[in-house]
């Protein structure tokens, strides 16, 4: 039994694994200022521009995938280093969820717009049917 526990301490690739995580730790430490920064943008885009930056929403999606690539290489659940020894995560551009609820806010305001319409028509078909209908009973009643 001394003899494994020996044998694990004085593997190198254990200590060389210590080494990248206190690197990787660092990395972390510093990614959190940048993602820091990253919100304070966009907070300031949402609010002159009134919507985020699509560049930095998207690194911003890369910036997660890194804290998640380390965050599984320090936790022993992979092997496989973050970067800089693989290509900096490249997530493709989805619809946030801003982006999808301004488009479905649009799509019921269209809709609401098209159901005011259908509204309006209705309530203008129901008044011509009404007339139609007054004007068939006078037609039907005899004059004096």
């Amino acid at each position: 039994m001394s003899g494994d526990i020996r044998e694990n301490v004085t593997r190198r690739g254990i200590w060389l694994r210590l080494v990248f995580m206190i690197v990787f730790s660092v990395a972390y430490s510093v990614a959190e200022l940048v993602t820091l920064a990253v919100v304070v943008f966009q907070f300031l885009a949402s609010l002159f521009a009134g919507k985020p930056n699509d560049r930095l929403t998207r690194f911003g999606r890369n910036l997660a995938r890194y804290f998640q690539q380390i965050t599984v290489y320090m936790t022993f659940a992979t092997e496989e280093k973050p970067f800089p020894f693989t290509p900096w995560p490249d997530e493709p551009h989805e619809e946030t969820p801003m982006e999808e609820d301004s488009n479905q806010l649009n799509d019921k305001s269209e809709n609401a717009g098209d159901a005011a319409e259908n509204d309006e028509a209705g309530e203008a078909k129901k008044v011509d049917d009404t007339e139609a209908t007054d004007n068939a009973e006078d037609a039907d009643k005899p004059k004096d």
